[in-house]
């Protein structure tokens, strides 16, 4: 097997685990509610746009280029390395330097399609000002140029520091090299100086050695794509890990009902439960925002279709964060006592399923009462 092709095995093997990771956590309430989100900021960008052109036109041309900067600073070299290589490619190193060498050329070629794009949007933003001189073609390659000479310098800069030391110099780095941009973006000097550099460090960097740093870089760019998928689904908990401090609300854990049967006792302990996890309560008021601001701008008939799905997708939202509570360890303990019982779920989470559903029923019908008003 020639190296090229162990890539392209490699590269096909990822995208499969990422579309398994996909498809495992996708399903008709997660496409739903994100198709109203994309309607609604269309809607409202839409709604928004002569005014948006408006600001732009006042905005200093400065402002986009940082932001520009700032895109093509964050770009990053992926090299298809895996722990086993080193054992099994002891008497290959050519495929190694092979998978190296064409998961360099895919990094870029990923950056420069980024840039491209990036550069041909911003192009006509910075149209609008008239500082801006740059003609689209040239400006397009200087953009191209700075995204392949930044992720190379990061590249570098990963390799050589740590810790601290690595965050300084980044610094640094981002500081310097932003003033040269800007300064200098209407000479091509820099253009071929940043090439030259650009092509320099690509060399010295197939020739390092630097399997180990590869090799983790590549596994924790693959965990943060993982973590990005997951992080869309509401059944997969991951929580952040964070030092133990005093909650907001409930610090003292006072006592919300009065009655300390089993079925209030727990309905007090889910309280709590959401109200000190941001994440939770964060989801609960997002749900109730995108939905309520969805139903304001579609047609009448849709807003009932949203109300209904609301209905269910509410319902089945409490429903698992009841059961990541009933599930923890120390009410598992208690089963045999019958603390938790089947039935207490809907009286647990009728607390907060009422509220969010009456306040999206009063959106429906204000929305219902203006739309044959102002027929």
């Amino acid at each position: 097997m020639s190296a090229f092709q162990l890539f392209r095995k490699r590269l096909k093997q990822e995208q499969r685990y990422q579309w398994k990771n996909t498809m495992a956590i996708l399903d008709w309430t997660i496409v739903f509610y994100l198709s109203l989100f994309i309607l609604f900021m269309g809607a409202m960008f839409y709604d928004m746009l002569p005014g948006i052109l408006g600001i732009l036109e006042e905005t200093p041309s400065i402002l986009i280029l940082v932001m520009l900067y700032f895109f093509a600073w964050n770009g990053s070299i992926r090299i298809y390395f895996q722990e086993a290589d080193s054992y099994f490619f002891i008497r290959r190193s050519d495929l190694l330097k092979g998978i190296k060498l064409y998961s360099l050329i895919a990094s870029l070629f990923k950056t420069l399609l980024k840039a491209i794009l990036l550069g041909s949007v911003f192009y006509y933003l910075l149209m609008l000002s008239q500082s801006f001189q740059l003609k689209f073609i040239d400006w397009l390659l200087s953009y191209c140029i700075l995204s392949l000479f930044l992720v190379m310098v990061r590249t570098w800069i990963e390799l050589l520091w740590s810790a601290w030391w690595r965050t300084s110099v980044s610094l640094l780095s981002f500081i310097v090299f932003g003033l040269v941009y800007y300064y200098l973006l209407n000479s091509f000097v820099w253009v071929i100086g940043a090439f030259s550099l650009t092509v320099i460090m690509g060399w010295l960097y197939l020739k390092r050695d630097t399997f180990t740093q590869d090799m983790e870089n590549n596994e924790k760019i693959r965990q943060k794509y993982t973590g990005m998928i997951f992080s869309f689904s509401e059944y997969v908990h991951i929580p952040k890990a964070s030092n133990r401090s005093k909650p907001f609300l409930f610090k003292h854990s006072q006592r919300i009902f009065e009655n300390r049967s089993p079925h209030y006792a727990l309905t007090e302990l889910f309280f709590k439960y959401l109200l000190r996890n941001y994440r939770h309560i964060l989801s609960y008021l997002k749900i109730i925002g995108i939905t309520i601001g969805a139903m304001s701008l579609l047609p009448l008939w849709t807003k009932y279709g949203v109300f209904l799905a609301f209905f269910f997708f509410m319902k089945e939202w409490l429903n698992i964060v009841y059961d990541e509570l009933v599930a923890h360890p120390f009410l598992d303990m208690q089963k045999g006592k019958q603390l938790v019982k089947e039935h207490y779920q809907h009286l647990v989470t009728r607390w907060l399923y009422y509220p969010a559903l009456g306040a999206i029923g009063f959106a429906l019908m204000l929305n219902t009462l203006i739309h044959f008003l102002l027929r």
